[in-house]
């Protein structure tokens, strides 16, 4: 099992290395160039979680956490920005080859004739990885500060943003629902559903960055 599981971080090691090397431009950094030039130092539309800290009125201005608003403090903000989604990026990837760990050990807990202990708790070791990853990689991206602009219309971001609402709730029902099995063997189906829910819209969410439209 040892050599198993080094095997496949090795292999999700190498798949990270080279999609980050292959990312010439990601959108996600892009609004942090294209914006610079404009009067306006917030966009009119941002997210609830960075008005609540980065707004003109945010946490973070009224504790002076964050300086108050000037284009040279905003240019500042930008860089945070632009480091935090390489955080989200990196992480993002981390947690998605831990995903796939996961669904092959759970896979095999669900088989009578390749069911232990010691895979059981393998299996939880991974799961608790991947949702300090899963929690630190969404956080990246919903305190980071608001980009300059904020573009109307459908967007790669935006589906990339939408099915980040379709594997959160996935995950929290995969959460819910994964230490009741042991009490109630009928939550199973529902379970894995959930898993693989997951699975699939993280895996979708970092493909749609791939993708220009």
């Amino acid at each position: 099992m040892k050599k198993i599981l080094v095997l496949l971080l090795f292999v999700s090691s190498t798949i990270i290395n080279q999609a980050l090397a292959q990312t010439d431009a990601d959108s996600l950094l892009n609004d942090l160039d294209a914006g610079t030039a404009k009067t306006e130092l917030l966009p009119k539309r941002m997210l609830l979680s960075q008005r609540l800290f980065w707004g003109e009125h945010g946490l973070y201005r009224r504790t002076g956490i964050a300086p108050k608003l000037t284009l040279e403090n905003r240019e500042r903000e930008l860089k945070i920005r632009r480091n935090m989604f390489k955080i989200h990026q990196t992480l993002g990837f981390i947690t998605a080859a831990g995903m796939i760990t996961q669904g092959i050990l759970g896979s095999r807990l669900y088989k009578n004739e390749t069911y232990s202990d010691k895979l059981k708790k393998t299996h939880g070791a991974v799961a608790t990885g991947v949702n300090i990853g899963y929690a630190t990689t969404a956080l990246m991206a919903f305190t980071a500060p608001p980009a300059m602009l904020n573009r109307k219309g459908i967007s790669n971001i935006k589906v990339h943003r939408y099915l980040s609402y379709v594997h959160l709730s996935a995950m929290i029902a995969t959460n819910v629902l994964g230490p009741r099995i042991s009490d109630n063997y009928k939550l199973k189906p529902y379970h894995r559903a959930a898993a693989y829910t997951a699975v699939g819209g993280y895996l979708a969410a970092i493909a749609m960055i791939k993708f220009e439209f």
